[in-house]
């Protein structure tokens, strides 16, 4: 392993069958702990591909091949830090530590294990994401939570020739749907409203039958800003199906993945020395953004209190055919975490 090679301690941390968590830290004396970390996991292969998204190809500058940009390149530009720092002996106060983490693109069950241990006590997280902090993706400052809406409709059956003698749950389920619109959604100054999708509904007969469907179910996701609640949000939507006069009983309940949002000071050491750091290597200053996403941070950041920084390698084609991510972005981007580390660390 390139980590045990390097002389850093390591450990596997099993989190689901066959799927770890991978640690591995360097200790020179008392100070500060640095976390940089990474998730192993990608998406699914979608259409598209014009090469072997399992195969690394090169087309001038670009490096193509799934998860290319998202985020083996990140954790790449980490290795690159953490050999630059050992085979140049130069040394640190403190610990400098690194995790690769499973699930990031699912559940997030990479990041909640990583809490269950002693890198919670971490002073800073880097998380090697693609964020090149100019304005295809600004550096996030805090980012939006995320709940998803679990909602159940009990009607009551009949014959479908008679619909009047019962309560169909589909129907009931749709006019929720319609009026979604009219959720109740905090505004922040920063982070503006959070928003609402319908991602799944199902009701109604497995084998057909005419039947007046007495169940139906949809899940929908939402965004929440800094100053709301998971508890808030399920009354939110409370309110609404109690304001429509259904005739249906509606449980409404939230399911996993569900993340806390966040927001960080300007002033954390971690973002000034970054600021510096970013302006001497990139020669420009770079750009901030209060976001409308889900990274790990959320975890780190949101439930652990863990100041954290969104620094990688310029995405290309993220989540879609023929990712890549632009080979001229792996020197500065390694450059700039070396730099981070030993400035953090001293």
């Amino acid at each position: 392993m390139e980590l045990e090679r390097l002389g850093l301690e390591t450990e596997e941390h099993m989190v689901h069958p066959d799927r770890p968590n991978i640690y591995g830290k360097l200790r020179m004396g008392d100070g500060k702990r640095l976390h940089f970390n990474g998730h192993t996991d990608t998406v699914p292969v979608v259409d598209g591909w014009d090469t072997d998204p399992f195969e690394p190809v090169q087309k001038g500058d670009r490096l193509h091949g799934l998860g290319r940009c998202d985020m083996k390149a990140g954790i790449a530009c980490t290795l690159n830090m953490i050999r630059a720092i050992v085979d140049s002996d130069t040394e640190f106060k403190g610990e400098l530590s690194f995790s690769a983490v499973i699930d990031e693109e699912a559940m997030g069950d990479g990041a909640v294990a990583l809490l269950d241990t002693d890198y919670r006590n971490v002073d800073a997280v880097v998380l090697a994401e693609p964020y090149p902090a100019d304005e295809s993706k600004p550096v996030p400052l805090g980012i939006v939570g995320k709940l998803l809406y679990d909602i159940h409709v009990y009607g009551t059956a009949a014959h479908d020739f008679t619909p009047e003698q019962g309560v169909n749950a589909v129907e009931e389920a749709g006019e929720i749907l319609a009026n979604l619109d009219k959720l109740e959604f905090q505004e922040h100054h920063k982070f503006g409203k959070g928003n609402y999708s319908t991602l799944k509904i199902e009701g109604g007969y497995d084998i057909y039958s005419v039947l007046v469907p007495a169940y139906c179910r949809f899940e929908v996701n939402r965004l929440i800003v800094p100053g709301e609640t998971v508890e808030g949000a399920v009354k939110d939507m409370e309110k609404l199906v109690e304001s429509l006069g259904l005739k249906s009983s509606v449980a409404v309940k939230i399911k996993p993945p569900r993340y806390e949002s966040f927001e960080m000071d300007p002033e954390e050491s971690i973002l000034k020395l970054f600021h510096g750091v970013y302006t001497d290597v990139m020669g420009i200053e770079p750009l901030y953004m209060y976001s409308k996403s889900i990274t790990d941070a959320n975890t780190f950041a949101g439930v652990g209190g863990i100041p954290c920084l969104h620094l990688g390698p310029k995405r290309g084609d993220t989540h879609k055919a023929n990712e890549y991510v632009p080979l001229s972005w792996l020197p500065p981007c390694s450059e700039m975490y070396t730099r981070i580390a030993l400035g953090f660390l001293n």
